[in-house]
């Protein structure tokens, strides 16, 4: 027969197991709640917050997803054989930047808007590294580029590369055009792809100011001219509304018809090096230096403002400033920065 002592002891013994068993369960599970490669649960995704304004246009952000979305610049053709273009006049920001023998080609971002078709697209430059920095991680979409050119982008940009070697299928050769000016895509193929190589990508810097308001400073203008070469000339005119662009004295339009055009034109007077990247007539690449300071002449509304434009590193954002040292807001939509050799001055009338 059990004792009173004994069953008192026993009743010690299961009530010292019950309390240890209480304590393991709770240090397990605060373990395994932190998340870690030890079975526990995933940390929840970081979360992208949409702006409340698109960062490239100054416009009022559209659908969350287009607006958190990151910037897609693609390197464009711009020789007399790859006109009419495609595209164009939905991107939010184009850098014209020259090229060897005198030529040009676009630096175009997209993010506020989509083509469906876009192109021709082309080959790489170093500067691209240095243009792609500014606008925080992104997607860079080309065709091409010699392998000193792809290290400095690799190295140098913090983007995401598309080209036809990592993702074929977002890139088409057209008939109708002779190669290599045929590679065509779309803002959905490009963007889709960007997905598929990084999907952690988030809506580009905010480096540009927006005002309704034109500089007080600002005098009117109708057209601005500029000489990249002998051979390769751009102006545009104020037609009441925006900026529309010549290119060699001709009225220069899209496959659609539509002439190119844009609320902003950004000149930046830059310096420019011969690089070290030939062509394959064995012309050194013009290299523009895009850190440091210049002239720059910001046309809106149409008038023209004078100032400075000043990029402290290639780490930091280029600042665009007037005669007081504050910013030189431009008109909220698209913008177009022609990169301007020295000591080439633009030539303004009306």
């Amino acid at each position: 027969m059990t004792s009173e002592v004994g069953v008192r002891a026993s009743a010690r013994r299961r009530r010292r197991l019950g309390i240890g068993l209480v304590a393991l369960l709770l240090l397990v599970a605060g373990c395994t709640s932190k998340g870690s490669g030890q079975g526990g649960a995933p940390a929840s995704p970081a979360t992208t917050t949409a702006p409340a304004t698109f960062p490239l246009t100054g416009l009022a952000g559209g659908g969350a997803a287009t607006a958190a979305r990151p910037a897609l610049s693609v390197k464009i053709d711009n020789i007399d054989i790859a006109r009419p273009q495609t595209g164009l006049n939905t991107a939010d920001v184009v850098v014209e930047q020259p090229v060897e023998g005198g030529l040009t080609r676009l630096f175009a971002t997209w993010q506020s808007k989509d083509a469906g078709q876009l192109g021709p697209v082309r080959s790489a430059r170093p500067v691209d590294a240095l243009l792609l920095r500014q606008l925080g991680p992104s997607l860079f979409a080309f065709e091409g580029a010699s392998a000193g050119v792809l290290q400095t982008i690799q190295r140098d940009s913090g983007a995401t590369l598309i080209d036809p070697s990592s993702a074929p299928g977002a890139f088409q050769r057209v008939s109708g055009r002779s190669a290599p000016h045929n590679v065509i895509s779309s803002t959905g193929a490009l963007y889709a792809a960007g997905q598929r190589a990084n999907a952690k990508l988030g809506p580009p810097r905010a480096f540009l100011t927006f005002s309704a308001t034109p500089s007080a400073a600002a005098k009117p203008t109708r057209v601005v001219r500029m000489s990249f070469s002998p051979s390769t000339r751009a102006s545009w005119q104020w037609d009441g509304s925006a900026f529309v662009r010549f290119q060699n004295g001709t009225l220069d339009r899209l496959t659609d018809g539509s002439a190119v055009s844009s609320a902003n034109v950004v000149v930046m007077s830059v310096a420019v090096r011969a690089g070290t990247n030939v062509d394959v007539r064995g012309n050194a690449t013009p290299d523009p230096v895009l850190t440091g300071s210049g002239r720059v002449w910001v046309l809106r509304d149409g008038k023209v403002a004078v100032g400075t434009w000043r990029r402290t590193s290639a780490n930091s954002p280029m600042e665009v400033l007037g005669a007081d040292g504050k910013p030189l807001a431009l008109h909220p939509g698209r913008t177009w920065v022609e990169l301007l050799p020295t000591p080439q001055q633009p030539t303004f009338s009306g």
